[in-house]
């Protein structure tokens, strides 16, 4: 049996007994009015606030995740598989994953699309700075549904949903916000699977991202692409990186158009300081090559940089990711600070190597 709860309202008021025999007195004509008591303000009900349409993020951006199937040869002869996931970028069935998940030592590579069809794929390039990597079907496939990728700034507190296949398990969605930005390897943990000197500049999420769910993407409520998942923080929980989607389309912009990704050079080596008046942390020069490109804008050693192309940096991680955003086409402009000198900008040609 349900109980039945009743909530009452009771109201408190002041008497004083009437006496039979007395009348009551005449108010005064020239005593004042009682001022009529202010009415309660409304009571507004509280506003609803319905979940997104998780279910019709899923069903636009589930048909362009795949999964990716590496054999991998073990010393004792036998061989080991590995599943990871991918992200179709092109109607043609081209997939964008992580290096991690395609390496060198594979020997055959497979994808499974939406519809369970396997197909043997090749490796067009790998970036392990970046960790991503494009893979094509062989022969190519006919009409994919490829992601579209987020164009606005990505702020944290927005919802996210992560779709992948881990381990092996096809089709799945979790669900949660962006918790961060700017996250680099020190940050993700210190993987060894990762490099150390890496490009990396990660989305953080919440939403979970387990074993087999790297190179599936990470998506708003638009269903538009902010990032490619690439690692969890192994001592965490509900901690997971993504590979931010404007660097992911700078890579895929590379690869089709030379074939390769062309690594920036600015010529100079920097340093995490916190020496910087007025700063907790800045970039501080510690080497510049010389005739490269920095020594040519007029760097010199103990320069403070502060900014690139307009963004505040204050770890060397920020200034690396920045400048291989921007790429090899340049210019890259810098804010330098040297001591007893005002702020002032320079601009870099970068060249291409490290």
């Amino acid at each position: 049996m349900r109980a039945r709860v009743v909530v009452g309202l009771a109201a408190l008021v002041a008497c004083r007994p009437l006496d039979d025999e007395a009348s009551p007195s005449p108010v005064p004509s020239d005593s004042p009015k009682a001022e009529p008591t202010p009415a309660a303000p409304p009571v507004r009900p509280p506003r609803s606030h319905a979940l997104p349409d998780f279910a019709a993020v899923t069903e636009q951006i589930a048909p362009s995740v795949v999964s990716v199937i590496c054999t991998l040869p073990q010393a004792t002869g036998r061989s080991k598989r590995g599943i990871g996931s991918g992200t179709v970028v092109r109607a043609d069935g081209l997939v964008v994953t992580n290096a991690h998940v395609v390496p060198i030592t594979a020997s055959t590579i497979d994808v499974e699309y939406a519809n369970q069809e396997r197909v043997r794929a090749q490796v067009i390039h790998r970036e392990p700075l970046l960790d991503l990597a494009v893979i094509a079907p062989d022969p190519p496939r006919v009409d994919q549904a490829p992601v579209v990728f987020r164009e606005r700034p990505v702020r944290p507190g927005e919802w996210v949903l992560a779709v992948g296949h881990p381990f092996g398990l096809g089709d799945t969605v979790t669900v949660g916000v962006v918790s961060g930005l700017g996250r680099d390897w020190v940050d993700v943990g210190k993987p060894e699977d990762l490099p150390q000197d890496g490009f990396f500049s990660f989305v953080q999420t919440d939403a979970s991202i387990n074993t087999g769910s790297s190179g599936g993407p990470i998506v708003d409520l638009r269903g538009e692409v902010l990032g490619i998942a690439t690692a969890v923080r192994g001592e965490g929980t509900g901690i997971g990186f993504a590979v931010p989607a404007p660097m992911v389309r700078r890579y895929l912009e590379e690869v089709l158009t030379y074939g390769r990704f062309r690594r920036v050079r600015l010529g100079l080596r920097a340093a995490d300081d916190d020496e910087f008046p007025g700063r907790m942390a800045t970039v501080k020069v510690t080497r510049v090559e010389p005739a490269g490109p920095g020594a040519k804008a007029g760097l010199q050693v103990d320069d403070f940089i502060l900014a690139v192309a307009g963004r505040p940096v204050s770890r060397v991680s920020e200034v690396a990711y920045l400048t291989q955003l921007i790429g090899v086409d340049g210019p890259i402009e810098l804010q330098v600070q040297r001591a007893g000198e005002p702020l002032r900008s320079v601009t870099l040609t970068p060249v291409e190597g490290l």
